[in-house]
Formats: structure tokens, sequence, C-alpha cells
């Protein structure tokens, strides 16, 4: 198998990784529950914030390589269908 279709395997893989109930509770409920650690500590516990602020950011920085997963197979499999069907 090549890269394109290595990509496409990927992106078809991460697709159902995402749409998989388990993955999406996961994920909402632990970001849910990270902002409410983040909102409910004091004003002296700065580095408990920051290191909560980076765990909510990092969530966000899988979900967009996940995405871009996804993307990138679903554009190899549109360049194999076009050149399938022009060459």
């Amino acid at each position: 198998m090549g890269k394109k279709g290595k990509d496409i395997q990927l992106g078809k893989d991460a697709e159902r990784f995402v749409n998989d109930p388990l993955y999406k509770t996961a994920f909402a409920e632990t970001k849910e529950e990270l902002i409410k650690m983040l909102l409910q500590t004091k004003i002296s516990e700065e580095t408990e914030r920051d290191r909560i602020y980076i765990t909510i950011k990092a969530l966000g920085l899988i979900d967009e390589h996940i995405q871009s997963v996804i993307n990138t197979g679903k554009l190899a499999e549109g360049q194999d269908e076009f050149y399938s069907e022009h060459y």
C-alpha cells in the first residue's frame, strides 16, 4: 500500500474513531470536567489553573490532529477517484 493508500486508510480509521460513541462521550466529559476544575480554582491557585488550561488546550490539539488526518484521507481518496475517472 502506497502513501496515498495509507492516508486513505488512516483517514477512514480516524473518522470511525471520532464517530465512536465512547470517544465522543469520553472527550466531551473530560473537557467539561477540566473546565469545571478550571472555574473552581481559587485566585491563589495560579499554577493549578495554568496546568488545567494547558491540558484543555492539548485536548484541542489532539482533536485538530485527528481532523487533519481525516481531511488528508478524504483528499487522497478524492485524488484517487479523480485519477481513476480521468486517466
